[in-house]
Order: structure tokens, then C-alpha cells, then sequence
């Protein structure tokens, strides 16, 4: 008598990243899950009880895969190398990056951009070099990074779309260059700059 086949949690989580990463979120149902491991859907029902349950483990795993983009020796430059992985996880991975950031996007609440330094601290606790190179920012460290990021991910999204057509690696280094310079030069202007007296009319 024929074995029936078993599957386990990380196999069926497995299966429907692969399906993400080639389809999009669209693509991944319990029938096509199914299908990728030549099954029935019951397998896919005992490990995860809900589509909820299979967003959760898929954006488990597509961070992970942008933490190590971020994390890959790109340049010289720590920071740099944050802010080009995010681009080239959006150029190269966009089926996980439209996941993250259009399908199934976490709203950012208001406040949230703030404290940038304890999401750095926390999300690359086991590369203190990031830490270090993120304090040393120095007076204006969140609006620094705040501007920042939305720069990046602007830029990530226009690649990610195809809206810039090809542009080089070299291109777009450049482009984070210029605006992380631009950025830091205005937050530091602001934080030297002694605040205006309010005319109150008294």
C-alpha cells in the first residue's frame, strides 16, 4: 500500500513563497499551494488554518530576504549599503516588494517615523556596525533617516514599476549619494540655526 506524502509547515510555507515570488500575492491560494506540492489542500490547512496565517509566515520570510539584500557588502558605506539593498530587493525581488509595500502593506502610523534609532537597533541587533554608523549621525538623526527612507523607497518603487526603465547600479549609488548629502546638509542647517523669537506683538 502506497505511503501517503507528508508535508511539513516549512515545506508548505516554502511552496507558497515560491509561488509569490514568481506570481505575486494573487497567485497564492490554498489550491495553487496545493498544487505546487502535487497534493490535496488538506496538508495546507493543518499547517496554516487561514490565508491570514500564510501572509504572516510569507512576510516572515520575504523581510528576511530584505534584511539580507540590505546586509550584502554593496559598497564601503554601511548606510549606503541599507539604502541600495532596499532598491535592489525592489528591482530584483518585486513580486516580494509589491507584497510588502502595495499589496499587503503595513500602515505606518503617524508618529511611527520617528525614533528611527531603536527600529535600527532592533531590526540589525546582530550588526552593531549599522547601530554605530546610524548614532553617529548625530542632531537630526530621525529626520535625517525619515527623509531619507522616503527617498529610497520612492526610488525603489519607480524601478520596481519599470518606470525608469534600465538604470545602472552606478546610476542609482549616484542618486542616493546626492540626496543623502542634500538631506544631511539641510538637517544639520536646521539644527545650527537658533530658533526665530515669536512675534507676538507684545
Amino acid at each position: 500500500m502506497t505511503q501517503p506524502v507528508t508535508y511539513t509547515r516549512e515545506r508548505v510555507v516554502e511552496a507558497a513563497f515560491e509561488l509569490i515570488r514568481e506570481g505575486g500575492w494573487s497567485s497564492v491560494t490554498a489550491r495553487s499551494i496545493a498544487q505546487r506540492l502535487g497534493s490535496s489542500t488538506m496538508p495546507i490547512y493543518s499547517h496554516l488554518r487561514s490565508i491570514a496565517e500564510v501572509e504572516r509566515a510569507l512576510r516572515a520570510k520575504a523581510r528576511a530576504m530584505l534584511k539580507e539584500f540590505q546586509s550584502r557588502p554593496w559598497t564601503g558605506d554601511v548606510l549606503l549599503n541599507l539604502a541600495f539593498g532596499y532598491i535592489a530587493f525592489a528591482r530584483d525581488e518585486r513580486h516580494l516588494f509589491r507584497f510588502l509595500y502595495i499589496d499587503r502593506p503595513d500602515v505606518i502610523a503617524e508618529g511611527e517615523m520617528s525614533g528611527m534609532k531603536g527600529f535600527f537597533d532592533q531590526e540589525f541587533a546582530d550588526r552593531p556596525e549599522i547601530a554605530d554608523a546610524v548614532a553617529a549621525l548625530g542632531p537630526g538623526l530621525d529626520a535625517l533617516v525619515e527623509h531619507s527612507w522616503i527617498f529610497t523607497h520612492g526610488l525603489a518603487m519607480l524601478l520596481s514599476s519599470g518606470s525608469m526603465g534600465k538604470c545602472s547600479d552606478e546610476r542609482v549609488l549616484q542618486l542616493l549619494q546626492n540626496a543623502g548629502q542634500a538631506f544631511y546638509l539641510m538637517v544639520m542647517d536646521r539644527a545650527g540655526k537658533p530658533m526665530e523669537e515669536k512675534n507676538d506683538g507684545t
